[in-house]
This record gives C-alpha cells, sequence and structure tokens, in this order.
C-alpha cells in the first residue's frame, strides 16, 4: 500500500518593513503614557531612557526614532499633561448660557482636574523641573491664560446681555474668578491634604463662591 508523504507547510513570510503611519503614532502615543507614568512616579533625573525603553517593551532605536532626547520626551509628556488635565472645555453654547450656571460648571470642571491625584502630581513634577525646563512653565503659564481668555469671552457675553455690570472688565474678572473660585481653594486643599471632596461639598462650594463673585460684578 504506497502511503502519500504530506507536503511539508510553506513557511509563512513575516514582513518587517517600517509599521505604518498609524501604528507610529499608536508606538509614540505608548511611549509618552509610559514615561507619563514614570516621570510622575519618580523624577526627571531619576528616569533613564533605558528604564523607558525596557517598561514600554521597545528598542532604544524604536525610542530614538521618534524623540531626539529625554528632554524632548518629557517635553511632550508636559505638554500632554496639561492639555488632558488641565484645559478647560469650553462650548460655544457655554458661551451664552446664563453666567452663573456657566460658571458653576466650569468651576466645578476646573476643581475636579486641579485636585486629581495625576493633575497634582504634574503640577508637582512641572515646579520642581522648572528651573530645569523654563520653556515648559512658560506653556503652562499660556495654558492657564487660554483658559483665562475663554472665561474672560463668558463674561464678555454677560455684559452684553446685562447680566453683570457693563463697566466690569472681563479679563481682570476671569483672572480673579480662577483664583478665587479654582486656584486658591485647590491650592488651599493641596497644602492641607484635603484633596478628596465629595461631588455635593465641591458644588456646594463652588456654587457659594460664584454667587459671591457675581454679587460684586452686578449693579
Amino acid at each position: 500500500m504506497n502511503v502519500t508523504k504530506a507536503k511539508p507547510a510553506k513557511t509563512v513570510r513575516r514582513h518587517s518593513g517600517r509599521p505604518t503611519k498609524e501604528q507610529a503614532g499608536q508606538i509614540t502615543g505608548h511611549l509618552v503614557d509610559v514615561a507619563t507614568r514614570l516621570f510622575l512616579e519618580s523624577s526627571f533625573e531619576a528616569v533613564s531612557i533605558d528604564l523607558i525603553a525596557a517598561t514600554a517593551r521597545v528598542s532604544k532605536q524604536t525610542f530614538y526614532a521618534r524623540f531626539a532626547s529625554k528632554e524632548e520626551l518629557f517635553a511632550a509628556v508636559i505638554h500632554k499633561g496639561v492639555n488632558d488635565l488641565l484645559a478647560p472645555e469650553v462650548t460655544e453654547s457655554s458661551r451664552d448660557a446664563p453666567i452663573e450656571a456657566t460658571l458653576v460648571r466650569i468651576g466645578i470642571e476646573l476643581s475636579k482636574r486641579a485636585l486629581a491625584p495625576a493633575a497634582i502630581a504634574l503640577d508637582r513634577l512641572i515646579t520642581s523641573e522648572a528651573h530645569q525646563f523654563p520653556e515648559l512653565a512658560l506653556a503652562c503659564h499660556e495654558n492657564a491664560n487660554h483658559a483665562r481668555e475663554l472665561i474672560a469671552d463668558i463674561f464678555s457675553n454677560a455684559m452684553r446681555d446685562g447680566q453683570i455690570r457693563s463697566t466690569t472688565d472681563a479679563r481682570f474678572a476671569a483672572e480673579q474668578f480662577l483664583y478665587a473660585v479654582v486656584d486658591g481653594p485647590a491650592r488651599t486643599a493641596i497644602l492641607s491634604g484635603k484633596t478628596v471632596r465629595s461631588e455635593k461639598d465641591l458644588r456646594e462650594r463652588v456654587t457659594a463662591a460664584v454667587q459671591l463673585f457675581l454679587d460684586g460684578c452686578r449693579d
């Protein structure tokens, strides 16, 4: 009886060419995410490129194909962190809504962001490295200016609609609002270690602060 020998299976060739644009973007994002966690857990000086590459499970060649240095990656980490954790969301509909409800919503949103553990760690990281990366500290300052301009637009629209005095300086009002309702209380909470607030407590505090603030802007 003749037995037909099975033909050996063909070897599947794997193409190891360059990654697609989408894959390259995913690798870059993964490196930024891994580096963010490492920097926030430690410090800029304590984290090496070797550690970042090993933790991300990529080669150093892959790292250098995307970032020229650890400093360049650190800048990407800070910019992404500031945009994700600290930048406020103000829609066109928010600008024309009743100012009290709008400011309460923004105040709660920004307070939650400012008191989030990742945001607190990011703020500490930026503060500790500001002397070495003044341009990043400036970028954070510019982000704060962006938030102020967005809120200043809300005050300008409220003046136009007669909700507050037309003689109010919109930019100054926005600056004072951010300090009185968000930055000041958040900084106090961080320094005191009392960063965990219930939704109810946060809403009550922000609402009371907004009402007091607007009382000074009305006739």
